[in-house]
Protein backbone atom coordinates (compact mmCIF):
# COMPACT_ATOMS: atom_id res chain seq x y z
CA UNK A 1 0.00 0.00 0.00
CA UNK A 2 1.44 3.31 -1.08
CA UNK A 3 1.62 6.27 1.25
CA UNK A 4 0.13 4.48 4.25
CA UNK A 5 1.09 6.14 7.51
CA UNK A 6 3.88 3.74 8.51
CA UNK A 7 5.47 3.77 5.04
CA UNK A 8 5.29 7.56 4.77
CA UNK A 9 6.74 8.23 8.22
CA UNK A 10 9.56 5.72 7.64
CA UNK A 11 10.44 7.13 4.20
CA UNK A 12 10.34 10.75 5.37
CA UNK A 13 12.35 9.92 8.48
CA UNK A 14 15.09 8.26 6.42
CA UNK A 15 15.13 11.06 3.84
CA UNK A 16 15.41 13.70 6.56
CA UNK A 17 18.26 11.66 8.02
CA UNK A 18 20.45 11.98 4.92
CA UNK A 19 22.44 14.74 6.63
CA UNK A 20 23.81 12.43 9.36
CA UNK A 21 24.31 9.71 6.75
CA UNK A 22 26.76 11.85 4.76
CA UNK A 23 28.25 13.74 7.73
CA UNK A 24 28.23 11.55 10.86
CA UNK A 25 29.33 8.50 8.89
CA UNK A 26 32.06 10.53 7.20
CA UNK A 27 33.42 12.04 10.45
CA UNK A 28 35.17 8.86 11.73
CA UNK A 29 36.89 8.51 8.35
CA UNK A 30 38.41 12.00 8.36
CA UNK A 31 41.64 11.31 10.31
CA UNK A 32 42.49 8.15 8.35
CA UNK A 33 41.58 9.83 5.06
CA UNK A 34 43.91 12.73 5.88
CA UNK A 35 46.69 10.21 6.50
CA UNK A 36 45.96 8.21 3.32
CA UNK A 37 45.90 11.32 1.11
CA UNK A 38 48.90 12.87 2.94
CA UNK A 39 47.12 16.14 3.75
CA UNK A 40 46.37 18.05 6.95
CA UNK A 41 43.08 17.83 8.84
CA UNK A 42 41.86 21.20 7.52
CA UNK A 43 41.94 19.91 3.93
CA UNK A 44 39.71 16.98 4.88
CA UNK A 45 37.44 19.25 6.94
CA UNK A 46 36.57 20.97 3.64
CA UNK A 47 34.98 17.69 2.58
CA UNK A 48 32.54 18.20 5.46
CA UNK A 49 32.12 21.88 4.64
CA UNK A 50 31.48 21.11 0.95
CA UNK A 51 28.73 18.63 1.79
CA UNK A 52 27.04 21.19 4.06
CA UNK A 53 27.16 23.82 1.31
CA UNK A 54 25.73 21.24 -1.08
CA UNK A 55 22.93 20.41 1.36
CA UNK A 56 22.04 24.10 1.49
CA UNK A 57 22.20 24.59 -2.29
CA UNK A 58 20.20 21.44 -2.97
CA UNK A 59 17.39 22.64 -0.75
CA UNK A 60 17.34 26.15 -2.23
CA UNK A 61 17.12 24.81 -5.80
CA UNK A 62 15.15 21.58 -5.42
CA UNK A 63 12.58 22.75 -2.86
CA UNK A 64 11.00 25.34 -5.19
CA UNK A 65 11.29 22.88 -8.10
CA UNK A 66 9.14 20.42 -6.16
CA UNK A 67 6.50 23.17 -5.79
CA UNK A 68 6.41 23.46 -9.59
CA UNK A 69 6.94 19.89 -10.83
CA UNK A 70 5.63 17.81 -7.89
CA UNK A 71 7.44 16.04 -5.07
CA UNK A 72 7.92 12.57 -6.58
CA UNK A 73 9.67 13.52 -9.83
CA UNK A 74 12.26 15.75 -8.16
CA UNK A 75 12.75 13.24 -5.34
CA UNK A 76 13.56 10.41 -7.76
CA UNK A 77 16.13 12.54 -9.61
CA UNK A 78 17.74 13.55 -6.30
CA UNK A 79 18.10 9.99 -5.00
CA UNK A 80 19.48 8.67 -8.29
CA UNK A 81 22.11 11.44 -8.27
CA UNK A 82 22.94 10.67 -4.65
CA UNK A 83 23.74 7.06 -5.51
CA UNK A 84 25.95 8.08 -8.46
CA UNK A 85 28.04 10.61 -6.50
CA UNK A 86 28.40 8.25 -3.52
CA UNK A 87 29.83 5.59 -5.85
CA UNK A 88 32.27 8.08 -7.43
CA UNK A 89 33.55 9.07 -3.97
CA UNK A 90 34.83 5.51 -3.44
CA UNK A 91 37.63 6.31 -5.92
CA UNK A 92 38.27 9.87 -4.73
CA UNK A 93 41.97 10.63 -5.51
CA UNK A 94 42.56 14.01 -3.84
CA UNK A 95 41.10 16.67 -1.51
CA UNK A 96 39.95 18.71 -4.52
CA UNK A 97 37.91 15.83 -5.90
CA UNK A 98 36.67 15.12 -2.39
CA UNK A 99 35.35 18.67 -2.06
CA UNK A 100 33.68 18.63 -5.50
CA UNK A 101 32.03 15.23 -5.17
CA UNK A 102 30.94 15.91 -1.59
CA UNK A 103 29.38 19.18 -2.78
CA UNK A 104 27.39 17.33 -5.45
CA UNK A 105 26.49 14.55 -3.04
CA UNK A 106 25.21 17.19 -0.63
CA UNK A 107 23.08 18.83 -3.34
CA UNK A 108 21.43 15.48 -4.09
CA UNK A 109 20.86 14.71 -0.41
CA UNK A 110 19.45 18.20 0.10
CA UNK A 111 16.67 17.33 -2.33
CA UNK A 112 15.59 14.41 -0.17
CA UNK A 113 15.62 16.50 3.00
CA UNK A 114 13.75 19.52 1.66
CA UNK A 115 11.10 17.47 -0.11
CA UNK A 116 10.49 15.28 2.94
CA UNK A 117 9.56 18.38 4.98
CA UNK A 118 7.38 19.64 2.11
CA UNK A 119 5.53 16.32 1.94
CA UNK A 120 4.86 16.50 5.69
CA UNK A 121 3.43 20.02 5.21
CA UNK A 122 1.29 18.71 2.31
CA UNK A 123 -0.48 16.17 4.51
CA UNK A 124 -0.60 17.80 7.99
CA UNK A 125 -1.01 21.16 9.72
CA UNK A 126 -0.58 22.79 13.15
CA UNK A 127 -0.20 20.35 16.06
CA UNK A 128 -0.62 17.32 13.78
CA UNK A 129 2.31 18.60 11.73
CA UNK A 130 4.40 19.01 14.89
CA UNK A 131 3.53 15.47 16.01
CA UNK A 132 4.33 14.10 12.56
CA UNK A 133 7.67 15.93 12.50
CA UNK A 134 8.43 14.63 15.99
CA UNK A 135 7.96 11.02 14.83
CA UNK A 136 10.01 11.69 11.68
CA UNK A 137 12.80 13.29 13.71
CA UNK A 138 12.88 10.37 16.14
CA UNK A 139 13.13 7.95 13.19
CA UNK A 140 15.90 9.94 11.54
CA UNK A 141 17.42 10.39 15.00
CA UNK A 142 18.39 6.72 14.87
CA UNK A 143 20.78 7.51 12.02
CA UNK A 144 23.04 9.88 14.02
CA UNK A 145 23.29 7.04 16.55
CA UNK A 146 24.02 4.26 14.07
CA UNK A 147 26.03 6.04 11.36
CA UNK A 148 29.11 7.09 13.38
CA UNK A 149 29.49 3.60 14.85
CA UNK A 150 28.98 2.11 11.40
CA UNK A 151 31.50 4.59 9.99
CA UNK A 152 34.11 3.64 12.61
CA UNK A 153 33.54 -0.05 11.94
CA UNK A 154 33.79 0.39 8.17
CA UNK A 155 37.00 2.43 8.46
CA UNK A 156 38.66 -0.23 10.63
CA UNK A 157 37.56 -3.00 8.25
CA UNK A 158 37.64 -1.51 4.73
CA UNK A 159 39.49 1.81 5.24
CA UNK A 160 37.82 5.13 4.46
CA UNK A 161 36.33 3.93 1.16
CA UNK A 162 33.94 1.71 3.12
CA UNK A 163 31.87 4.67 4.31
CA UNK A 164 31.07 5.69 0.72
CA UNK A 165 30.08 2.13 -0.18
CA UNK A 166 27.60 2.25 2.70
CA UNK A 167 26.27 5.64 1.58
CA UNK A 168 25.66 4.30 -1.92
CA UNK A 169 23.79 1.29 -0.49
CA UNK A 170 21.56 3.54 1.63
CA UNK A 171 20.89 5.66 -1.46
CA UNK A 172 19.71 2.60 -3.40
CA UNK A 173 17.27 1.69 -0.60
CA UNK A 174 15.85 5.22 -0.56
CA UNK A 175 15.58 5.29 -4.35
CA UNK A 176 13.46 2.13 -4.25
CA UNK A 177 11.29 3.68 -1.54
CA UNK A 178 10.75 6.79 -3.66
CA UNK A 179 9.52 4.64 -6.56
CA UNK A 180 6.81 3.33 -4.21
CA UNK A 181 5.78 6.83 -3.13
CA UNK A 182 2.53 8.39 -4.39
CA UNK A 183 2.61 12.10 -5.27
CA UNK A 184 1.44 14.27 -2.32
CA UNK A 185 1.09 17.56 -4.24
CA UNK A 186 -1.77 17.43 -6.78
CA UNK A 187 -1.30 19.27 -10.08
CA UNK A 188 -3.91 21.88 -9.16
CA UNK A 189 -1.91 22.78 -6.03
CA UNK A 190 1.41 23.29 -7.83
CA UNK A 191 2.90 26.73 -8.36
CA UNK A 192 2.98 28.16 -11.90
CA UNK A 193 6.17 27.44 -13.79
CA UNK A 194 8.64 30.23 -14.37
CA UNK A 195 11.52 31.74 -12.46
CA UNK A 196 9.61 34.97 -11.87
CA UNK A 197 7.14 33.06 -9.69
CA UNK A 198 10.01 31.27 -7.93
CA UNK A 199 11.66 34.59 -7.10
CA UNK A 200 8.29 35.91 -5.92
CA UNK A 201 7.87 32.93 -3.58
CA UNK A 202 11.34 33.48 -2.12
CA UNK A 203 10.49 37.14 -1.62
CA UNK A 204 7.35 36.25 0.32
CA UNK A 205 9.18 33.76 2.51
CA UNK A 206 12.22 35.95 3.19
CA UNK A 207 9.95 38.91 3.95
CA UNK A 208 8.07 36.92 6.61
CA UNK A 209 9.67 38.24 9.81
CA UNK A 210 8.25 35.59 12.12
CA UNK A 211 9.34 32.82 9.78
CA UNK A 212 12.88 34.16 9.37
CA UNK A 213 13.40 34.66 13.13
CA UNK A 214 12.41 31.02 13.64
CA UNK A 215 14.75 29.89 10.87
CA UNK A 216 17.72 31.80 12.31
CA UNK A 217 16.94 30.34 15.73
CA UNK A 218 17.21 26.84 14.28
CA UNK A 219 20.39 27.82 12.41
CA UNK A 220 22.06 28.81 15.69
CA UNK A 221 21.04 25.52 17.29
CA UNK A 222 22.39 23.56 14.31
CA UNK A 223 25.65 25.49 14.66
CA UNK A 224 26.06 23.70 18.00
CA UNK A 225 25.27 20.34 16.39
CA UNK A 226 27.67 20.67 13.45
CA UNK A 227 30.48 22.22 15.50
CA UNK A 228 30.37 19.17 17.75
CA UNK A 229 30.34 16.73 14.80
CA UNK A 230 33.35 18.46 13.23
CA UNK A 231 35.46 18.72 16.38
CA UNK A 232 34.74 15.33 18.01
CA UNK A 233 37.13 13.20 15.87
CA UNK A 234 40.00 15.57 16.67
CA UNK A 235 39.06 16.04 20.33
CA UNK A 236 39.31 12.26 20.70
CA UNK A 237 42.91 12.37 19.46
CA UNK A 238 43.61 15.54 21.48
CA UNK A 239 42.72 13.66 24.66
CA UNK A 240 44.83 10.67 23.62
CA UNK A 241 42.03 8.20 22.93
CA UNK A 242 41.69 5.66 20.13
CA UNK A 243 39.82 6.73 16.97
CA UNK A 244 37.13 4.12 17.66
CA UNK A 245 35.81 6.38 20.43
CA UNK A 246 34.68 8.87 17.77
CA UNK A 247 31.86 6.65 16.59
CA UNK A 248 30.67 5.88 20.10
CA UNK A 249 30.68 9.52 21.19
CA UNK A 250 28.83 10.71 18.08
CA UNK A 251 26.32 7.89 18.63
CA UNK A 252 25.77 9.08 22.20
CA UNK A 253 25.30 12.62 20.88
CA UNK A 254 22.79 11.30 18.35
CA UNK A 255 20.78 9.60 21.11
CA UNK A 256 20.56 12.91 22.97
CA UNK A 257 19.35 14.73 19.84
CA UNK A 258 16.75 12.02 19.16
CA UNK A 259 15.52 12.17 22.77
CA UNK A 260 15.04 15.92 22.41
CA UNK A 261 13.15 15.48 19.13
CA UNK A 262 10.78 13.05 20.82
CA UNK A 263 10.29 15.25 23.89
CA UNK A 264 9.12 18.11 21.66
CA UNK A 265 5.85 16.27 20.93
CA UNK A 266 4.97 16.42 24.64
CA UNK A 267 5.24 20.21 24.78
CA UNK A 268 2.18 22.42 24.60
CA UNK A 269 3.09 23.96 21.25
CA UNK A 270 5.90 24.54 18.77
CA UNK A 271 6.21 28.04 20.20
CA UNK A 272 6.87 26.58 23.65
CA UNK A 273 9.62 24.36 22.25
CA UNK A 274 11.39 27.33 20.66
CA UNK A 275 11.25 29.18 23.99
CA UNK A 276 12.66 26.25 25.96
CA UNK A 277 15.54 25.81 23.50
CA UNK A 278 16.43 29.48 23.27
CA UNK A 279 16.57 29.91 27.05
CA UNK A 280 18.33 26.58 27.58
CA UNK A 281 21.12 27.19 25.08
CA UNK A 282 21.73 30.66 26.50
CA UNK A 283 22.24 29.12 29.94
CA UNK A 284 24.36 26.20 28.65
CA UNK A 285 26.79 28.51 26.83
CA UNK A 286 28.39 29.28 30.21
CA UNK A 287 29.34 25.72 31.30
CA UNK A 288 30.60 24.77 27.83
CA UNK A 289 33.03 27.69 27.97
CA UNK A 290 34.11 26.63 31.45
CA UNK A 291 34.77 23.07 30.28
CA UNK A 292 36.76 23.93 27.17
CA UNK A 293 38.75 26.92 28.37
CA UNK A 294 39.49 25.16 31.67
CA UNK A 295 40.75 22.07 29.76
CA UNK A 296 38.51 19.71 31.71
CA UNK A 297 38.22 16.07 30.65
CA UNK A 298 36.49 14.90 27.49
CA UNK A 299 33.81 13.23 29.61
CA UNK A 300 32.90 16.50 31.32
CA UNK A 301 32.64 18.09 27.86
CA UNK A 302 30.35 15.23 26.77
CA UNK A 303 28.05 15.75 29.76
CA UNK A 304 27.61 19.41 28.82
CA UNK A 305 27.31 18.91 25.06
CA UNK A 306 24.75 16.09 25.50
CA UNK A 307 22.52 18.44 27.50
CA UNK A 308 22.84 21.02 24.74
CA UNK A 309 22.00 18.45 22.08
CA UNK A 310 18.77 17.47 23.84
CA UNK A 311 17.78 21.13 23.47
CA UNK A 312 18.85 21.08 19.81
CA UNK A 313 16.64 18.03 19.25
CA UNK A 314 13.66 19.81 20.80
CA UNK A 315 14.00 22.73 18.41
CA UNK A 316 14.59 20.60 15.32
CA UNK A 317 10.97 19.53 15.77
CA UNK A 318 9.52 22.71 17.30
CA UNK A 319 11.11 25.34 15.07
CA UNK A 320 10.52 23.26 11.91
CA UNK A 321 6.83 22.91 12.79
CA UNK A 322 6.44 26.59 13.65
CA UNK A 323 8.30 27.74 10.52
CA UNK A 324 6.36 25.50 8.13
CA UNK A 325 3.05 26.65 9.62
CA UNK A 326 4.09 30.29 9.22
CA UNK A 327 4.79 29.84 5.48
CA UNK A 328 2.50 26.97 4.57
CA UNK A 329 1.39 28.41 1.22
CA UNK A 330 4.99 28.31 -0.05
CA UNK A 331 5.87 24.98 1.61
CA UNK A 332 8.64 23.92 -0.80
CA UNK A 333 10.34 27.32 -0.77
CA UNK A 334 9.91 27.66 3.00
CA UNK A 335 11.40 24.21 3.54
CA UNK A 336 14.31 25.17 1.27
CA UNK A 337 15.10 28.32 3.26
CA UNK A 338 14.71 26.51 6.59
CA UNK A 339 17.08 23.73 5.59
CA UNK A 340 19.56 25.93 3.75
CA UNK A 341 20.14 28.30 6.67
CA UNK A 342 20.86 25.38 8.99
CA UNK A 343 23.41 23.81 6.66
CA UNK A 344 25.00 27.17 5.85
CA UNK A 345 25.52 27.53 9.59
CA UNK A 346 27.13 24.10 9.59
CA UNK A 347 29.35 24.97 6.63
CA UNK A 348 30.59 28.05 8.49
CA UNK A 349 31.32 26.39 11.83
CA UNK A 350 32.87 23.13 10.56
CA UNK A 351 36.22 24.60 9.41
CA UNK A 352 36.34 27.13 12.27
CA UNK A 353 36.62 24.53 15.02
CA UNK A 354 39.71 22.93 13.44
CA UNK A 355 41.76 26.12 13.53
CA UNK A 356 44.74 26.44 15.87
CA UNK A 357 44.52 24.34 19.02
CA UNK A 358 40.77 23.75 18.46
CA UNK A 359 39.89 24.63 22.05
CA UNK A 360 39.66 28.41 21.62
CA UNK A 361 37.87 28.35 18.24
CA UNK A 362 35.46 25.66 19.42
CA UNK A 363 34.62 27.63 22.57
CA UNK A 364 33.89 30.81 20.61
CA UNK A 365 31.91 28.94 17.93
CA UNK A 366 29.66 27.21 20.47
CA UNK A 367 29.14 30.44 22.43
CA UNK A 368 28.16 32.47 19.35
CA UNK A 369 25.85 29.68 18.10
CA UNK A 370 24.06 29.55 21.46
CA UNK A 371 23.61 33.32 21.57
CA UNK A 372 22.24 33.44 18.00
CA UNK A 373 19.74 30.70 18.83
CA UNK A 374 18.67 32.48 22.01
CA UNK A 375 18.31 35.97 20.52
CA UNK A 376 16.53 34.81 17.36
CA UNK A 377 14.25 32.56 19.43
CA UNK A 378 13.23 35.51 21.59
CA UNK A 379 12.49 37.59 18.47
CA UNK A 380 10.40 34.76 17.00
CA UNK A 381 8.33 34.55 20.18
CA UNK A 382 7.98 38.30 20.48
CA UNK A 383 6.62 38.49 16.92
CA UNK A 384 4.23 35.55 17.23
CA UNK A 385 0.99 34.81 19.01
CA UNK A 386 0.42 31.64 21.00
CA UNK A 387 -0.87 28.73 18.91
Amino acid sequence: MKNNKLFLLSLLGLLTGLAPVINNMFAPAMPSMATALAVDKTSIEFGLTASLIGLALGQIVLGPMSDRYGRRRVLLASMLSFVVFSVLLIWCPSPRWLALLRLLQGVAAGGGIVISRSIAADVARDRKLMQMLAVINVINGILPIVTPMLGSSLVSTWAWQGVFVAMAAIGVILLLGCFAFDESLPREMRKPRGWRMTVSNFGKVLGNGRFMATVIHQGGALGVLFANIAVTPFLVRYYGLDDSYTGWLLALNGICTAVGAGLAAALQSARHGVGVTGAGLAVMSIPVLWVLVGHHSLWVYEAVICTMLVLVGITLTSSSSLAMDLAHEQAGTASAVLGAVGFIAGAIVAPLVSLGDMIGPTSITLLVSCLIAAIAGLRALARSKPN
